[in-house]
């Protein structure tokens, strides 16, 4: 049986990067530039085979996610490089911890510096069927949670370096499919690296729970995000927002704090100018600067400008009127 196959790779460098894209079908994932740095770039990687799917990411700065994973699949995540600097919903990724993700999971992803990972696609069924085989069903996915796998060294190395070498075997310069036999060898090895680094690592998973503390302070940020676009003119007050949660607005801190890193203000504050920014780059010939500042809920023009500038290295003008020259 032949095995559908298509490989894609871009770049994307600059203020480029807070481009919303599609990961998987039904899924998407939107980029926030935290500080402008003149070596931001990101390279994405996407290997479909069939009905599964290998992705990686590598951004040389820090930036944060935010997105939604298709409700078709589950998908397992490692970080190869920045894994003690990275956040998935407020909790630490770590070094050397393979992560099973429910479908449809929601996504804040934070890494303050450079950072690299891959992530699997894979129906839920397809991925017990092998473990079942490989394990004589002693490991079982459990449904609606979060399952951390930590790895020994050697079996995460062996892992990290298949995946590696699979990114550079299905690299073809100026061509997106892969031969029947190719395809068929790059998934067979694929599924059966993952299920062999699960089974090393004893199968005794740490669940993240749907009511743990941490995951709950993940849900809450990606719930007050929320909020704030949805609040007049996307500048909802942090002292209306504590009392909505129903947390006070030290609590609100302290969770910010030591979710994300970030005071709440300038959490909102990062999203609200990468608003601003993504509108700018896709903004309409009759659009101004002025519309799309006020839009995300900046009244003082020359106060803004100057945040801007700081946050994205150059004036909001300057980028409108560059996105226009480029669209000519």
């Amino acid at each position: 049986m032949t095995l559908s196959s298509k490989y894609q790779e871009k770049t994307i460098q600059g203020l480029d990067m807070v481009n919303k894209f599609e990961a998987l079908e039904g899924s998407y994932f939107e980029r926030r530039i935290i500080s402008f740095e003149h070596n931001n770039e990101v390279r994405n990687f996407r290997l479909s085979l069939g009905d599964t799917f290998l992705e990686s990411g590598h951004h040389l700065s820090a930036l944060i996610g935010r997105g939604k994973v298709s409700s078709e699949y589950v998908f397992l995540g490692i970080t190869i490089k920045g894994g003690e600097y990275t956040r998935y919903n407020g909790i630490s990724i770590g070094v050397g911890n393979l992560r099973i993700y429910p479908e449809g999971s929601d996504i804040l992803y934070q890494s303050m510096g450079e950072a690299e990972w891959f992530t699997y696609s894979i129906s839920r069924e397809k991925l017990q069927k092998a473990l079942d085989v490989y394990s004589d069903g002693k490991i079982k996915l459990i449904p609606h949670q979060v399952m951390t796998f930590p790895l020994k060294a050697a079996n995460y190395e062996q892992l990290k370096t298949m995946l590696l070498d699979i990114r550079q075997m299905a690299y073809r310069p100026g061509e997106t499919t892969l031969s029947d036999d190719v395809s068929k060898m790059l998934s067979t090895g694929l599924l059966d690296g993952f299920i062999k680094a699960i089974c090393a690592s004893n199968g005794e998973p740490d669940t993240i729970k749907p009511n743990s503390l941490a995951l709950l302070h993940g849900q809450l940020i990606m719930a007050t995000e929320l909020m704030v676009l949805e609040g007049e003119e996307n500048n909802l007050k942090l002292s209306d927002l504590a009392k909505a949660t129903g947390y006070t607005l030290r609590a609100l801190e302290f969770i910010f704090k030591n979710s994300v890193g970030m005071s709440p203000r300038n959490w909102f504050l990062n999203m609200r100018m990468n608003g601003v920014l993504r509108d700018l780059m896709e903004a309409k010939p009759d659009v101004t600067v002025s519309d799309v500042a006020t839009k995300w809920g900046f009244q003082h023009l020359a106060r803004f400008s100057a945040q801007y500038r700081e946050m994205f290295g150059e004036l909001p003008s300057k980028t409108l009127s560059r996105v226009r020259e480029r669209n000519k």
